[in-house]
């Protein structure tokens, strides 16, 4: 009897730790959007799952779709690098919960280093001005003198899989921008191979796009002007200085994936996107030069340097200022945003909480437990904004 009521006992306490391990509910969310995000919220969201019990489901069609599917009220949570300029959805607010570079790739098997793009260069190469590589515009680029900076990093430790994994990370202060360690100035000579150049550009509705055609209007503001006049879209069509349907070395791809493969399989192919997909499709990337002058890498140190110097909006977006000089920014770095719905959306608690618990982890575990996606971790006020954002999900 006393057996019996021993195994009674363990019973119970075995089944309330299991309980008190558990959530108190498991449910599912469902969003749709940029694919420039795929890349972080496909390893972390499995990661979400072991920590919260919880499921999201996310369809990278573009932040165009994305936009498109919050405002026909078919998803929980969209993602989205550019913001509304029309169609505003009734309820809506803007989360800056992801930020990354995005890179120049490119396919030169022959070339054994990175390249270095000015703003005049990338922005002559993607209207079609440029149409081989090794027109005078980039070896001149690639036959000088460069400034480079190299940034302090420390190692951390994040939980990955149920296990503790140690990684890389960059030093940032209290402002959220990258400590800097060293800079200096090197003696470039590159030769550039006789090969002419495939520019490969996406044809979907893409905040990567427009977030693209800003840096090429913004950087290139002033005396070079001409080379980049039209203001970004999210069509990249829509915004080159030159009717790109009539050249032979343009191809369109819908979505990253299929930039970053395109390019993958063309000896001199050149695209661009998150730097994710230059890291898993083993392409090179440029260094580009910034308003300071130097050249630099697509990184979360330099994206974190480069969004430091942009405002911050009420509604939670970032505007970028390209002509501001800040030395070790990367100028192609872009805040990305979850769009969420507000408490007067009047949408179900349950799920609005864990809308809300999938943002905070987004902002602040994604990037710590996966660095090597080439994401940024905000700091500063960019995270205190995105914790206000993410404060009004209810």
């Amino acid at each position: 009897m006393k057996l019996q009521r021993k195994l009674a006992v363990t019973v119970i306490a075995t089944a309330a730790l299991v309980l008190s391990s558990s959530p108190a509910f498991a449910g599912q969310i469902n969003g749709s959007g940029a694919t420039f995000a795929q890349p972080l919220i496909d390893v972390c969201k499995v990661e979400f799952t072991k920590d919260t019990g919880h499921t999201v489901n996310y369809t990278a069609g573009g932040s165009g779709k994305g936009r498109t599917d919050f405002t026909k009220n078919l998803v929980d949570f969209a993602a989205s690098d550019a913001v509304y300029t029309a169609d505003f959805p009734a309820h809506l607010e803007y989360a800056p919960v992801y930020a990354a570079p995005i890179a120049i790739f490119y396919n030169l098997p022959t070339v054994k280093e990175s390249i270095y793009l000015s703003e005049a260069t990338v922005a002559q190469i993607f209207s079609g001005y440029i149409t081989n590589w090794d027109d005078k515009l980039i070896a001149a680029d690639n036959e000088r003198t460069v400034k480079t900076v190299t940034y302090k990093t420390k190692k951390v430790t994040a939980k990955v899989g149920g296990k503790n994994v140690t990684k890389t990370v960059p030093v940032l202060d209290k402002k959220g921008k990258p400590v800097i360690a060293s800079t200096s100035e090197k003696v470039v000579n590159i030769d550039l191979p006789k090969q002419p150049i495939t520019v490969y550009y996406r044809t979907d509705s893409s905040g990567t796009s427009e977030q693209f055609g800003k840096f090429l209007k913004g950087a290139n503001a002033g005396a070079n002007e001409r080379l980049w006049p039209k203001t970004a879209s999210g069509t990249f069509a829509n915004q080159t200085p030159n009717n790109i349907s009539t050249f032979f070395n343009f191809q369109g791809a819908s979505g990253s994936a299929l930039v970053a493969a395109g390019v993958k399989g063309k000896v001199g192919g050149i695209g661009y996107g998150e730097v994710s997909w230059a890291t898993d499709n083993k392409l090179a990337v440029a260094n580009i030069r910034n308003a300071a002058g130097e050249f630099i890498a697509p990184t979360a140190a330099g994206t974190s340097a480069f969004l430091g110097g942009g405002t911050i909006e009420a509604n939670g977006s970032l505007t970028a200022d390209y002509k501001k000089a800040i030395s070790g920014a990367y100028p192609i770095g872009t805040a990305s945003y979850g769009l969420v719905y507000p408490e007067a959306a009047k949408k179900n608690a349950e799920t609005q909480k864990i809308v809300a618990a999938w943002h905070t982890y987004l902002l602040e575990q994604c990037p710590k437990k996966f660095p090597e996606k080439g994401y940024t971790q905000i700091t500063g006020p960019l995270y205190d904004k995105a914790k206000a954002q993410i404060a009004k999900i209810k």
